[in-house]
């Protein structure tokens, strides 16, 4: 008898297994809407961070997705489309004048990114998404590195954010030129490579 009550438990510790683990296991099935999509990102000036400037954008941009899903979804930007009028923020307390923006989308748009072997091209790729966490895909300069980011769905949009650091993908050179410009002009003498982005999209979530 003992040694039957003991197969029997052992035959039935996978079910108690199954059965145990918890619901958020199963992997979130995302589709998103595009036309709600919208994305941009923070840079910063000054030794100590203190100017920022939030909500840059590219105007020219096509997301595409193959299967319609959030999974391995893709932007391809024209980065020589640039926006930075969204902050007028000059990081002493004050705003710059509106003919202010023009000049440092020229900036930047000259002096970085059209200083890429592939010059003012950027992709991204979702390649990973899991429990609160994804996986961003970035190519630009000819290189391609993963941007983890955390997101969170609140109201039915997806939102994420993380950070990247424009020296991680071969763009020393590119970049000192455009330290060269900035920093003397308008960050209070330290220019930073990392800038922090943020995208969000209206999704419908299945297997969640």
């Amino acid at each position: 008898m003992h040694v039957l009550k003991k197969q029997l438990i052992a035959a039935s510790l996978p079910l108690m297994v199954m059965f145990a683990m918890p619901a958020h296991a199963s992997q979130c099935d995302f589709t998103p809407d595009k036309e709600g999509f919208d994305f941009s990102f923070t840079a910063f000036g000054a030794p100590d961070k203190s100017y920022v400037v939030s909500g840059n954008r590219f105007t020219k941009y096509e997301v595409a997705s193959e299967s319609g899903k959030l999974l391995n979804a893709t932007i391809d930007i024209d980065a020589s489309s640039l926006d930075t009028s969204h902050d007028l923020s000059n990081g002493m307390g004050g705003e710059w004048p509106d003919s202010i923006p023009p000049v440092r989308n020229e900036n930047v748009v000259k002096n970085l990114f059209m200083n890429f072997v592939d010059p003012g091209t950027i992709q991204a790729k979702i390649v990973e998404i899991k429990d609160g966490e994804l996986s961003l895909d970035v190519t630009m300069n000819g290189e391609t590195r993963t941007v983890p980011m955390s997101y969170e769905v609140v109201d039915g949009k997806l939102q994420a954010k993380g950070s990247l650091d424009i020296l991680d993908f071969n763009a020393s050179e590119a970049f000192k030129k455009f330290e060269a410009v900035c920093t003397t002009i308008w960050h209070k003498g330290k220019t930073w490579s990392t800038v922090d982005l943020t995208f969000t999209v209206p999704v419908e979530e299945a297997g969640c």
